[in-house]
C-alpha cells in the first residue's frame, strides 16, 4: 500500500469533534493487524442508540453498505479486535470531554489491489449528526 488519508467532513455542531486519526502500522499492510485510533472531544453526551453507517467502495464498485449500533459494537469489541473507547462508557453514555475510539482488525492477505474509499457517518440516538469522515486507502503497488 502506498498511502492512506482521511478528511473530516463533519460540522462544528457535531457531538464528536475529531481532532486526529492514527493508523498502525502506517500504512496498513495486507495480512497484518491494523489499529485505528480516533481522538476527539465529545461535546454532548453520546447515548445508547447512537449508530454509524459504513460504505466501502473499491473504485466505483460498492462492496459494503451497513449500519451499526455504536454501543453494541463497543460492548462486543475487545483490545484484540473490534471497537473500544477510552474512557470506557461501561454501558452508559459517553460523557462530554476527551475520548479515544479504537478499532482493531486483522487485514486479509487477499486484499485486492486498488483504491478503497470508505465513508463513515455517525449519528446520535436522536439521529443528529455525530461525526462524518471519509477515508482513502490505496493498496496499489508502488513502482520499483
Amino acid at each position: 500500500m502506498t498511502s492512506w488519508s482521511y478528511t473530516n467532513v463533519g460540522l462544528p455542531t457535531d457531538a464528536l469533534q475529531v481532532e486526529s486519526i492514527t493508523v498502525t502500522p502506517d500504512p496498513p499492510k495486507p495480512g497484518a493487524e491494523a489499529k485505528m485510533v480516533i481522538k476527539g472531544t465529545v461535546q454532548t453526551a453520546i447515548e445508547d442508540g447512537a449508530s454509524f453507517d459504513l460504505t466501502v467502495k473499491l473504485g466505483l464498485i460498492k462492496l459494503l453498505h451497513k449500519q451499526f449500533d455504536l454501543f453494541e459494537e463497543l460492548r462486543n469489541g475487545s483490545s484484540s479486535e473490534g471497537w473500544s473507547a477510552t474512557p470506557d462508557p461501561a454501558g452508559g453514555p459517553i460523557k462530554p470531554g476527551p475520548v479515544e475510539l479504537t478499532y482493531v482488525m486483522q487485514l486479509s492477505r487477499e486484499i485486492p489491489q486498488g483504491r478503497f474509499k470508505i465513508q463513515f457517518r455517525a449519528f446520535t440516538a436522536d439521529e443528529d449528526d455525530l461525526a462524518a469522515l471519509d477515508f482513502d486507502f490505496d493498496f496499489m503497488p508502488t513502482a520499483s
